[in-house]
C-alpha cells in the first residue's frame, strides 16, 4: 500500500514537474539589440508556442503547424510585432518596419514536417530588423512590448543590449515592459571628429559637381556672345 501511494506521488510529481518546466520554456522570449553609431539591428526570438498566440498560425486546424503555414504567416507577425513593439530612437517614434528576416533555429528547418502542439514550445524563430541613421548617430532608444495581453502575465523577456562590445541586460515582463537605453555616441569626441572629417572629405566632391553645370552654362553663354557678335558684324 505504502508503495502503491509513494508510486503514485512520484508519477504525480513528475507530471507537475514536466508541465511546469514546458511552461517556464514556453514563456520565455529574447531581445537583442546590437547598437552602432549609425545602425541598430533588433532581433526579436519567439518559440512557436508563443508566435501562435499572436496570430493564427495553424489555418487549416489540423493542431498541426507546417512550413508552409510558417512562412504563409510571417507578414502577419510583422505587423503584430510593430502594432504591440514600440520604438523611440533619439525621442522620435520608428516603427520596427516591414523588411524583417526570419530565421528558424532547428536543424534542417525547411524540410521538417508539419510539427505538433508538443513541439511547439522546444521550436525557436528569430525575427531580425535593422535601421541605419545617416544623419545623427544612435543617442538614446526606448522599446516597450504591449504583448502580455496575449501571451499573458507569465511571459518574460530577456533583452541584451550590445554597444562596442559592452553587454547591458534587461528583464521584460508585464509588470516592467519597458527600458530606455542611453548610448555614449552623443558625447564621443572621436566619433564627431570621425564624421567631421568625413563630412570634409565629402565637401570638395560635392562642389566639384556643382561646378559641372556651371562650366557648361559658360560655355553656352560664350557661344551665345559669340553669335550676337557674328550677326552684328553680318550686319555692318
Amino acid at each position: 500500500m505504502n508503495c502503491s501511494r509513494f508510486l503514485s506521488a512520484f508519477v504525480l510529481f513528475s507530471f507537475v514537474l514536466h508541465h511546469s518546466a514546458r511552461a517556464h520554456v514556453a514563456d520565455e522570449s529574447s531581445l537583442r539589440m546590437k547598437i552602432e553609431p549609425h545602425r541598430l539591428e533588433t532581433r526579436l526570438t519567439f518559440n512557436l508556442f508563443t508566435l501562435t498566440r499572436f496570430v493564427k498560425i495553424d489555418s487549416d486546424g489540423d493542431t498541426k503547424i507546417s512550413m508552409a503555414e510558417l512562412t504563409a504567416a510571417q507578414p502577419g507577425i510583422v505587423d503584430y510585432l510593430n502594432r504591440h513593439v514600440l520604438l523611440l530612437i533619439n525621442q522620435q517614434k520608428t516603427q520596427l518596419g516591414t523588411q524583417a528576416r526570419f530565421e528558424w533555429l532547428w536543424p534542417n528547418a525547411m524540410k521538417s514536417p508539419p510539427m505538433s502542439e508538443l513541439e511547439y514550445a522546444l521550436r525557436n524563430a528569430d525575427v531580425t530588423f535593422v535601421h541605419e541613421f545617416n544623419d545623427r548617430p544612435v543617442e538614446n532608444l526606448w522599446i516597450t512590448f504591449g504583448i502580455f495581453e496575449q501571451t499573458g502575465p507569465l511571459q518574460t523577456i530577456r533583452g541584451l543590449f550590445e554597444q562596442e562590445g559592452q553587454v547591458t541586460e534587461m528583464p521584460f515582463s508585464a509588470q516592467e515592459p519597458d527600458f530606455l537605453y542611453v548610448t555614449s555616441y552623443a558625447d564621443d569626441p572621436f566619433l564627431k571628429m570621425k564624421e567631421e572629417d568625413a563630412k570634409a572629405a565629402a565637401a570638395p566632391s560635392g562642389q566639384r559637381w556643382w561646378l559641372l553645370p556651371a562650366l557648361v552654362l559658360m560655355a553656352l553663354l560664350v557661344l551665345g556672345r559669340k553669335a550676337v557678335t557674328g550677326r552684328l558684324r553680318a550686319r555692318q
